[in-house]
């Protein structure tokens, strides 16, 4: 399969559980199955596969056959991402049945204690752990990506990339303000995305000639440039709570 359609396919694996499950079962009557949000399930499975398709396709498109070293160091960084996503999941299920299986606020309802490391583990730690992953996991991929043999792309090939890029960046723009973390994330992306032009002038590659790569430079520009503009036009308000006080006052 070309590169650009992997990437079309990774933007799509990635963007579409949320919006899907949101959509479907956020506003239905049938909240639970047993004590677990019918959410929190779809969530669970579809975005762990999501999350692993891009953990596999750059071990066996960028990683695999290397020393052993960067191997270990990227099984590492994958432990991350599929560890703070559990965290993630964990918590924000806690938290969540509070709010609207048993409809109380935990914040009172829990001592306080428990709920500061609930809150902590939930909107900050799981989060940083998690997005850190995967940004050094598509920064790995670009630079390996830059290692590999140059394969002629059409001009449809870099449109669908560019596209995908641009999608996806976006869509995690709102996703790190949304966690909380805006600030981290556009400084970390940005140091990634340093390192990647940094290394491509060093070793007189062409980031437009490579698709990965190109793929992963505009995700990681339009990360910074969205969340810079959702900054500036709503600040640091979450978009769920937005959403909901605009479904609210409709």
């Amino acid at each position: 399969m070309r590169d650009s359609y992997w990437a079309f396919i990774i933007t799509l694996f990635i963007i579409l559980p949320r919006l899907v499950s949101e959509s479907i079962f956020r506003f239905t009557m049938l909240k639970t199955i047993w004590v677990f949000r019918i959410i929190d399930i779809f969530d669970i499975v579809l975005q762990t596969i999501s999350l692993m398709i891009v953990v596999l396709y750059v071990y066996s498109k960028y990683i695999y056959g290397k020393n052993k070293e960067v191997s270990v160091f990227y099984l590492i960084v994958s432990m991350m991402l599929i560890g703070g996503h559990m965290m993630h999941f964990a918590a924000n299920a806690i938290d969540m049945h509070f709010r609207e299986v048993l409809n109380q606020d935990p914040s009172v309802s829990l001592p306080a204690s428990a709920y500061t490391l609930l809150h902590f583990l939930d909107e900050y730690l799981s989060h940083i752990i998690m997005f850190t992953a995967l940004i050094l996991i598509f920064s790995i991929g670009a630079i390996f990506d830059m290692n590999g043999n140059i394969k002629e792309s059409m001009w449809p090939d870099k449109i669908i990339t560019i596209f995908s890029g641009i999608i996806l960046g976006s869509g995690m723009g709102i996703s790190v303000v949304e966690a909380s973390i805006p600030i981290y994330m556009m400084v970390l992306t940005a140091i990634c995305l340093a390192s990647i032009v940094t290394y491509a002038k060093k070793h007189e590659r062409k980031i437009s000639r490579h698709v990965f790569c190109l793929y992963v430079v505009i995700v990681f520009m339009f990360l910074i440039i969205s969340s810079l503009a959702y900054i500036a036009v709503f600040g640091f308000a979450s978009p769920r709570e937005l959403i909901g006080s605009y479904l609210g006052s409709s």
